[in-house]
């Protein structure tokens, strides 16, 4: 999954259907930002899979229209993990939460989230971003720097607003996602560095899965 384009399309297929049992359960408005956390992994799922099979159109010197389509399926993955969220994690939570001190706290995360994104966005039109296969995975690197802020950057917009938002939430069952989401980074880490971003994105939506069952927690009455 994320090893493959049919391996990213099976993997969205199976996040879309988990997204629509989620975003259908019987929940107050507050949460439904927070049931559709799988949907918007399927389509960042979908965004990989068209990576994979444009691939081989990156590599040609003349630009066509399944190159542009490349690039543009880059854009969206990288837009999706470093724009939407480190903003939609802590927003969704925020939503739902009780609890006025740890609500505050969830606000700020909205903010740190927001610059995170904000940054991403400035490296997205400023640094052309270049995807490469790494093994079974995808490397996405920025072709106009080689700074390592770069990749500091890309671990801020995971780590920071996106996980910790987890940590801080009452809600029930956000803890064992957050859990689940740092041993899914630390495996990343040690099994494939280089691919970080695409590799984790896997991790993050199979855990992601567990978004229905706090989500289940959460209905009303028939």
């Amino acid at each position: 999954m994320c090893f493959s384009a049919t391996g990213s399309f099976t993997l969205s297929g199976v996040l879309a259907a988990v997204g629509v049992a989620s975003v259908t359960r019987k929940v107050q408005a507050p949460a439904r930002m927070f049931a559709a956390v799988p949907l918007l992994f399927a389509a960042q799922q979908v965004a990989e899979g068209v990576v994979w099979l444009t691939m081989n159109s990156a590599r040609g010197s003349t630009p066509d229209a399944l190159g542009a389509i490349h690039r543009l399926s880059v854009y969206a993955f990288l837009a999706f993990a470093l724009i939407v969220w480190p903003v939609w994690s802590p927003l969704s939570l925020r939503f739902i939460e009780r609890n006025p001190a740890r609500k505050k706290m969830l606000t700020a995360l909205c903010a740190l989230g927001a610059a995170i994104g904000v940054g991403a966005a400035v490296l997205l039109s400023r640094w052309q971003p270049v995807a490469a296969v790494a093994g079974h995975s995808i490397n996405y690197s920025w072709a106009g720097s080689r700074n390592p802020i770069v990749e500091l950057v890309v671990l801020l917009a995971y780590a920071s607003a996106t996980v910790v938002a987890f940590f801080v939430s009452t809600v029930r069952y956000a803890r064992v996602i957050g859990g689940a989401l740092v041993v899914s980074v630390a495996m990343t880490m040690l099994i494939r560095r280089e691919a970080l971003t695409s590799v984790w994105c896997f991790f993050a939506a199979v855990v992601s899965c567990l978004v229905l069952v706090a989500v289940e927690g959460m209905r009303g009455p028939s």
